[in-house]
């Protein structure tokens, strides 16, 4: 095997020629479709990042919002609370006040109940006086005397 100088030259003029072929239409290309996706997954991540800020926003604003709504719902339950209460001691306050009304109708109608007997008693007392002195005087006595030793008898008894 000689060495020529032709076939060296020619190999290194295949080498180049084919070098410069296949960086114009292989090279190129590749490189072309590689920035382009390079180019699409940095977009894409950045749009997974934006959305992932959005997420933990919408996250912070949701979590903000339970708490207000909780917060709320704890004010609302506290108020009716309250209220009920208040209504229960007013309900109280209003049986109360009617059992007094009822005590002091009791009280006054037992009042005039008894009123009522003692002048019953006095007349049948005072019938059962005249009845008795008349019997013991035999003679008839007035209403008026009668009257007047009644009247007199109870103020002397009380």
């Amino acid at each position: 095997m000689e060495f020529r100088l032709i076939d060296f030259v020619e190999h290194v003029l295949n080498l180049i020629i084919l070098f410069l072929l296949l960086r114009t239409f292989l090279y190129k290309p590749v490189s072309k479709f590689m920035a382009a996706r390079e180019e699409k997954f940095a977009h894409e991540r950045e749009t997974i990042t934006a959305g992932q800020q959005e997420a933990a926003s919408l996250k912070a604003r949701y979590e903000s919002s339970l708490a207000d709504a909780k917060r709320t719902a704890d004010e609302i339950a506290d108020e009716k609370l309250r209220a009920a209460e208040r209504e229960a001691e007013e309900l109280r306050q209003k049986a109360k006040q009617d059992a007094q009304k009822t005590l002091s109708d009791a009280h006054t109608q037992a009042v005039s109940e008894r009123d009522e007997m003692l002048g019953e008693l006095k007349d049948q007392t005072a019938a059962l006086a005249v009845d008795l002195a008349g019997h013991i005087l035999e003679r008839e006595v007035s209403a008026e005397d009668n009257q007047k030793l009644i009247d007199d008898f109870f103020r002397k008894v009380g």
